[in-house]
């Protein structure tokens, strides 16, 4: 296999693992080879917009555990639709879920968003209509700068030998977990790596994205 089939097959490979968690620890050269490819992950303006808080005390790892179930409406916790303010109803709240998931792995990455551009969440709340549009806009870029710094920290995760999944309904909990982690800012979700024994799904087939209505073709045959 060449280097770029290596790196394609690596994209292809990458899934979301919950379960199967092996009772062992992450080296911590480990994790700074992760951290290393997230920031070296691009970003607007070359803002770097994140924060990584690493966790792998047992005992924190628990208390931000509890924090996370224990916080109000987990049940209902899922995307709301803007026009109407309501849940959307074929989403289901995996609040729980992901507290477990935090209960069983050794290490975690959680990300702060510095808000360089839209300066939070809290900032955007209470903008002048006439700034909220540009405001958003850079809300947006802060959010594709660490995307693409969690899709680093990902395939990285997995070209190392570990088993990774992002939490963003921990969110639901930030104003605690602020407090734990000494967070001043936003705080986007959290990575969590370990060695698990869980099967994934099998890998993406490339084939079946000529037929996908998620792309569009314009001008090539």
């Amino acid at each position: 296999m060449t280097e770029t089939d290596a790196i394609l097959t690596a994209l292809m490979n990458r899934r979301s693992i919950r379960y199967g968690f092996e009772d062992r620890s992450v080296g911590r050269d480990i994790i700074e080879r992760v951290i290393a490819c997230g920031l070296a992950a691009p970003s607007s303006k070359n803002a770097q917009p994140w924060r990584f808080h690493v966790v792998t005390e047992r005992a924190t790892l628990d208390i931000l555990a509890d924090v996370v179930a224990g916080a109000s409406d987990v049940d209902s916790y899922v995307p709301h639709d803007p026009r109407t303010g309501e849940p959307y109803p074929h989403y289901k709240s995996t609040v729980i879920e992901s507290a477990q998931v935090l209960r069983d792995v050794p290490a975690t990455i959680w990300i702060e968003n510095l808000g360089a551009f839209s300066a939070g969440r809290r900032t955007l709340l209470a903008a002048q209509q006439q700034a909220l549009a540009g405001a958003l806009a850079g809300y947006g870029l802060e959010l594709m700068g660490i995307g693409a710094a969690i899709e680093n920290m990902w395939i990285a995760g997995n070209a190392l030998g570990l088993a990774v999944s992002f939490l963003g309904d921990v969110v639901i909990a930030e104003s605690e977990i602020a407090a734990v982690l000494g967070l001043q800012n936003d705080l986007v979700g959290v990575m969590a790596f370990g060695y698990s024994s869980a099967s994934p799904r099998p890998p993406m087939d490339v084939r079946s994205f000529s037929d996908s209505p998620r792309v569009s073709w314009h001008g090539i045959a």
